[in-house]
């Protein structure tokens, strides 16, 4: 990237552990497909299919356990925004992607850190990839005016972003009455309660919603049902035990909320292709 624009999309697909780096320019994240644990100043999220979120420079983060995730990176220099750097800052999302911070400083506060994530609705999805792909397509073929098309796109892509944050999120605090914030809620109770027996009525307390609504405003936001959401969360976690511990497969089974050991390994074979036995081996030698 030394001609041109510092503005690219680089596709990627990630499996296992990818360890904690940081870079020089921002990034933009917009997952495809799979799902994986991802780390960012000391916050641990379960990233699915639709989610997008950005790292500020000089922030670390990881991907943990990554099963067969496809993403696709934009990355850019702010610098190639030019007048334009100074009105993208004051919409919603972009307010705390473009602070006053210096590039390489954390976020403030957790708040900040969580609310970059928005996950894309199913009817905004294909639109997010043909804007990446359109940006990938204008660098590659190089044509007349191909650098000022670039930031244009950047631009309308960071828009984008910021219409799809200001729907899903009300002034960075989450919403009662936003369907988002009854996902949000569930999304809170399954990361500390995974380990134990989660039933539909335990998340149904949790929103205030009939057992049925909630499952389909869930399902609407994330494309899968919270028995869906629950399994993959557990299996993340597993694999993480799996290549980090050396706790037995009951123990891992146990502490991730499975309370038959062939069960879990019937579960997990099905969902990352190898009995947890054989993933330990394979990614630990």
């Amino acid at each position: 990237m030394s001609d041109g624009p510092v503005v690219a999309i680089v596709p990627a697909e990630h499996n296992g552990r990818i360890r904690a780096h940081s870079h020089v320019f921002y990034e933009i994240v917009y997952v495809v497909d799979g799902f994986t644990l991802h780390s960012a100043g000391g916050t641990i999220t379960l990233l699915v299919a639709g989610d997008l979120f950005f790292v500020k420079p000089g922030e670390e983060h990881s991907y943990i356990n990554a099963y067969q995730t496809k993403l696709y990176n934009l990355i850019y220099n702010a610098s190639e925004l030019g007048n334009l750097r100074r009105e993208l800052a004051a919409l919603p999302g972009l307010d705390e992607m473009f602070s006053d911070a210096p590039d390489g400083a954390l976020p403030a506060t957790d708040e900040a850190k969580n609310t970059r994530l928005i996950h894309v609705p199913m009817n905004e999805r294909r639109s997010i990839e043909s804007a990446l792909r359109e940006m990938a397509e204008e660098r590659e073929a190089r044509k007349t005016g191909w650098e000022i098309a670039l930031r244009v796109r950047l631009a309308s892509f960071l828009l984008k972003y910021s219409r799809m944050y200001a729907e899903q999120w009300d002034s960075r605090v989450i919403s009662a009455d936003d369907y988002y914030g009854y996902v949000y809620k569930i999304l809170c109770f399954v990361d500390t309660h995974y380990s134990e027996n989660i039933s539909m009525n335990d998340l149904s307390e949790v929103t205030g919603l009939s057992p049925d609504y909630m499952a389909r405003k869930f399902k609407s936001a994330l494309h899968m049902t919270p028995s869906e959401y629950v399994r993959k969360f557990r299996i993340a976690r597993a694999m993480e035990l799996l290549c980090t511990t050396d706790l037995s497969v009951a123990e891992v089974a146990r502490r991730t909320g499975f309370s038959d050991v062939s069960l879990f390994s019937r579960v997990f074979k099905q969902a990352v292709g190898l009995p947890p036995a054989s993933y330990r081996k394979n990614v630990t030698e």
